[in-house]
């Protein structure tokens, strides 16, 4: 009788946990502040998602959607895996983020109890809010029922002497159109005789601002914030520079407008401030080892590209590029010693969604490190993204039906101290504030041995931790709200339960997984 009575509570122990992991799987205590800070920036009135995500409503409408899309990790856009090198500013889920969404939605997607997460206020203000240059292109009517369209836009910088920039903000006139933006500076009269010979705003051109002389200085994909620069370097402008502004305009748009904006901002005083070079160190053109680039009909290819790095360079960022064949792409140098210094690895390539990437703390590459570059195209009918159909013979081209392997490196002369200098210390993409019933994401490696803590808020009145049977483990004094809470190190693994109330009379609520 006694291990029946045993083997009685067991059971409804374990029933227990899973009905308060199930209810920490809700939109309003965990669902809501996932959606809100990694998918609504894009997926909004106004955003270039294909529908919003902006209540819980219309996240319920799209459940089966957003498990799928997260679980195949097409969602949140970050094609370049992380296991090798970690990348700044990377909006990736953790496993355990995924696998709540995925249960969120097996389990008919509940809104659970509480305070629904309130969503973030997205709205067209600046983050430069102190620039020193603000250009905007002329208003220009998109109409791409035939194709894509690549325009470039040529707006002059009004800089009599040699700038550096310290930030730099693309902000699309019209989000919902603007696929990515391509920023380049300019010396030469190039850009305005090709201008002049187009009717119509702007001139086209594919994959480059159309001259030979320009340097590329940033770019905008959705969802991207103002890029700045690390601290010692900046993108040099010339004097009587222009910025060419290369815009891409999705197929399908008829009748639409936009008026796309950038603003910079100077370094204070060009006075020690380092140039950051970007070029394509590995590509088709020169170094390729299997070359020419070119995929006949109904077959796949992998071609292999190197180069020789002469001199210590410091190395800050890194952006593949290829067209509609490509399948996969990778970067990675091997040093004199042998080593191998894994770049960049992007293992299911898509053309829509490509981006420069920032290192965490800038890299330092050894003279004498061999850079090696590896990418596959898929040249047959099961390949969803073949322009041709039947399949063509493709070579290198700046058509979108042509071919490239470009993997352009921002880079300076090394220095002393230049891998000490941090770019992103973060360990996950962060949460909005009012969004979520969150502040802490565990990490992935966390083995109870580290220090956890909780952010503080100035209207917390106490938090507590409890297990997953509601029993309390502990609760917050009121000496130490102003301060960040530690989560005392030695909890077993296991899911745990914060709440956090302050007060207005809202409650927080977190699911912690212990791993």
């Amino acid at each position: 009788m006694r291990k029946q009575i045993g083997k009685l509570t067991g059971i409804l122990l374990h029933l227990l946990l899973l009905q308060f992991s199930s209810q920490a799987q809700t939109w309003n205590s965990e669902i809501g502040c996932i959606v809100y800070s990694h998918c609504s920036s894009c997926h909004r009135p106004g955003g270039i998602g294909p529908f919003s995500l902006s209540s819980y409503f219309e996240a319920f409408q799209h459940k089966e959607s957003i498990a799928q899309s997260v679980q195949t990790r097409m969602m949140p856009p970050f094609p370049p895996d992380q296991a090798k090198r970690k990348l700044a500013h990377a909006n990736t889920l953790s496993a355990q983020e995924i696998d709540a969404i995925v249960s969120w939605a097996e389990n008919n997607a509940p809104l659970g109890t509480g305070a629904e997460p309130e969503l973030p206020v997205f709205t067209s203000e600046n983050e430069i809010t102190d620039p020193d240059v603000v250009r905007k292109i002329p208003n220009y009517t998109v109409n791409t029922t035939s194709g894509d369209d690549y325009r470039v836009f040529v707006l002059p910088v009004g800089n009599a002497q040699e700038k550096f920039i310290e930030a730099v903000e693309v902000v699309p006139g019209n989000r919902e159109i603007v696929h990515h933006v391509l920023v380049f500076a300019d010396t030469s009269q190039i850009p305005l005789q090709l201008d002049a010979a187009d009717p119509g705003p702007g001139y086209s051109s594919f994959g480059s601002s159309g001259s030979p002389t320009a340097n590329l200085v940033a770019g905008y994909a959705p969802g991207q914030k103002a890029y700045l620069f690390p601290p010692g370097f900046g993108a040099r402008l010339l004097p009587n520079s222009y910025l060419c502004l290369q815009i891409h305009y999705p197929k399908g748009l008829q009748n639409q407008a936009d008026s796309t904006s950038i603003r910079i901002r100077y370094r204070g005083s060009s006075q020690g401030i380092r140039p950051l070079q970007v070029a394509p160190v590995l590509n088709h053109s020169n170094s390729l080892s299997n070359g020419p680039l070119f995929i006949p009909a109904n077959s796949t290819r992998t071609f292999f590209s190197s180069a020789y790095v002469p001199v210590d360079f410091t190395l800050t960022g890194i952006n593949p590029h290829m067209h509609l064949l490509g399948k996969s792409i990778k970067a990675y140098g091997v040093k004199p010693d042998g080593d191998t210094i894994h770049l960049i690895d992007i293992p299911d390539w898509h053309f829509h969604w490509q981006g420069f990437y920032n290192f965490p703390k800038p890299l330092l590459l050894p003279a004498g490190t061999i850079l090696k570059g590896e990418a596959v195209y898929d040249n047959t009918i099961s390949n969803p993204y073949n322009p041709n159909s039947p399949p063509q013979n493709v070579s290198a081209g700046e058509g979108t039906s042509d071919e490239m392997m470009m993997i352009f490196f921002i880079f300076a002369p090394f220095q002393p101290g230049d891998t000490s200098i941090v770019v992103d210390e973060g360990q996950h993409w962060p949460h909005n504030f009012e969004a979520c019933n969150t502040f802490t994401i565990v990490p992935e490696s966390y083995s109870g041995k580290e220090e956890l803590h909780i952010a503080p808020h100035s209207e917390l009145v106490y938090w507590e931790i409890r297990s997953a049977d509601g029993r309390l483990l502990r609760k917050s004094t009121p000496e130490s709200n102003p301060q960040p809470f530690p989560v005392e190190a030695g909890l077993p693994p296991g899911i745990y339960f914060q709440t956090r109330h302050y007060a207005s009379g809202r409650v927080y609520y977190q699911r912690l997984c212990i791993p």
